[in-house]
């Protein structure tokens, strides 16, 4: 039976995902757009292509980045595409706020809605759910830890890791107390023990904390430096990996009462680094700016001595806290004002939303890689730690902007550093899990909800903000022949199936409604036809074909990429 369902599902794929595939990356336009744009490229308006420049911290970003971007489009002799319609929009949107696809009764309801401040009002119910501070606290972990085997994933979660997350986003935490909290792993409070994770999980390894740190909180891979001078970003010194690397040298991870946690030592962490030409520098503790914290050096030769007085916690403590603590000099007086982390942030929140970062990749905030926008990303990194570092602030400005609300139908190619359309963007694997969980209605959801099933997904759809989107082998496989696709796809485990087996409709009428579950819009004319050919002309396995034209939607091009 699987092998024969197989060859009909690719039989249907043959029709449908193509057709699914070219309008979603940019194919003819399936979708009526009647939305009009609040700032219209053809205005004449001299003061638009420089009025944003002299915008003070504090007012609306969404119309600084709109006028940013117009006057880019004038520059490079532009012009953007359509707005996207209120299906497309509402689509996006979910996906990106709280991690899914809307459900048919969301769309309608904000079809019929005739408001005409419905999607400000939508995009802020979404960043005030539940739903927001899990999705956005997945995105977190897969940026800030990593793609991990389940026990991994499971030990970070009772070590309380993901809920520290969830709490710091549904509070709206600023973005710089979550940094300092995960640098300097000492809460002050036994809720926010979690945060000792992202020190903990790096295994008493300075070196893979260091690029870890450089990479996840200020934008900048350092790796190139461990042997020398970054050879094509002048500004990243040899100095500065080894400086780096100094102020976490001495952290040692321990387990305690409350969980894990990380000590550090008062002594120690002393040593010199060498460039290719052989020459041996001190590892002192500076950072990229050459933010730089003084030390006291052992004579050479001299023997340190671990004494109680160095330390401010009791003899015997787990999690010793010296007196000097190089954790607490580092988020103290490199991290904090530090203006690679607000601007890291921007980026990433950007890229994470239009597509791609303003810095492209995201990691490579260095003179190499040029900002596309470079007044810009200065003026929201600005913004946004005069804001107080308010996530959530420039996520709602970020989705209100004109660029994000664009279509993604392009009449040629334009080099997406310039958004002058909306990009399209892999579903990560967490949005393609719950997508699928939305759609199908799984009977026992528990089943295709567990840690094991997401890391399988993460497992085949690692990316969170990729450079570039392959599919691979691993995903075709995961997508056609994976006993847990096939059996959630599958009317036996699916309530939404069974009700449209159960229904009695017509086959268009079915049709209808599995596209509007699945691809959030009616099946244009085409493929109404094909697939209601495809399932009429199986009536002795009209199961069977229910279940093939859902896993052909579902495994097609424009369910997989947020557009």
């Amino acid at each position: 039976m699987r092998l024969m369902l197989s060859f009909q599902r690719s039989a249907l794929l043959g029709c449908l995902t193509c057709l699914c595939s070219f309008a979603a990356l940019g194919g003819e336009d399936i979708l009526s757009t009647n939305v009009t744009s609040s700032i219209p490229v053809e205005s004449n308006s001299p003061s638009v292509s420089t009025a944003w420049y002299a915008q003070p911290y504090g007012v609306d970003p969404a119309m600084v980045i709109d006028l940013a971007l117009e006057a880019s489009w004038r520059t490079h002799q532009l012009q953007p595409t359509a707005p996207a319609d209120e299906r497309v929009f509402l689509r996006r949107i979910y996906l990106d706020l709280i991690g899914r696809i809307p459900r048919p009764q969301e769309t309608q309801s904000f079809l019929a809605d005739t408001d005409v401040n419905k999607r400000i009002l939508r995009i802020d119910a979404l960043l005030q759910s539940e739903a927001h501070a899990v999705h956005l606290s997945e995105v977190l972990d897969a940026i800030l830890i990593g793609r991990t085997d389940t026990e991994q994933l499971r030990r970070r979660t009772a070590a309380g890791w993901i809920d520290y997350l969830k709490r710091a986003i549904d509070q709206n935490r600023p973005w710089n107390e979550v940094a300092r909290d995960a640098l300097l792993a000492r809460p002050s409070s036994p809720i926010d023990q979690g945060a000792n994770w992202y020190l903990y999980a790096r295994r008493d390894k300075p070196q893979e904390i260091a690029e870890a740190v450089s990479k996840d909180f200020f934008g900048v891979r350092i790796d190139c430096a461990q042997c020398h001078d970054h050879p094509l970003a002048s500004e990243i010194k040899q100095q500065h990996y080894w400086g780096l690397v100094a102020f976490f040298n001495r952290s040692k991870n321990v387990d305690t009462p409350e969980g894990p946690a990380v000590s550090e030592s008062a002594i120690g962490g002393f040593s010199e680094f060498s460039n290719l030409e052989g020459d041996s520098t001190p590892n002192e503790l500076v950072f990229l700016g050459d933010r730089r914290v003084e030390e006291t050096r052992p004579a050479s030769g001299a023997k340190e001595e671990d004494r109680d007085e160095l330390y401010v916690s009791s003899p015997g403590s787990t999690a010793r806290v010296p007196k000097f603590s190089r954790r607490e000099q580092f988020v103290e007086r490199v991290l904090d004002g530090h203006p690679l982390l607000a601007k890291a942030m921007v980026n990433r929140l950007w890229a994470w939303m239009m597509g791609r970062g303003i810095v492209h990749p995201v990691d490579a905030i260095d003179s190499y890689h040029a900002p596309s926008h470079p007044e810009l990303l200065d003026w929201l990194a600005g913004d946004f730690a005069a804001s107080g570092y308010d996530v959530r602030r420039l996520l709602r400005s970020l989705a209100r902007t004109r660029a994000y609300q664009l279509s993604s139908k392009e009449d040629a190619f334009v080099d997406p550093q310039w958004f002058s359309a909306a990009i399209v963007k892999p579903l990560t694997a967490e949005m393609l899990q719950r997508s699928m969980l939305v759609a199908f209605d799984p009977i026992e959801p528990s089943q295709w909800n567990s840690l094991e099933q997401r890391v399988m997904f993460s497992n085949a759809f690692p990316d969170v903000i990729a450079e570039e989107s392959i599919s691979n082998v691993t995903q075709g496989l995961l997508l056609t022949n994976g006993d847990s696709v096939n059996d959630l796809v599958s009317i036996k485990h699916s309530h939404f199936l069974q009700t449209l087996r159960d229904s009695k409709s017509s086959d268009a009428s079915l049709i209808r409604l599995l596209f509007e579950a699945l691809l959030n819009r009616p099946p244009d004319a085409e493929e109404l036809v094909r697939c209601e050919s495809f399932i009429s002309s199986r009536p002795e396995r009209r199961d069977q074909a229910i279940e093939s034209a859902a896993w052909a939607i579902v495994s097609s091009a424009e369910f997989r990429f947020n557009h």
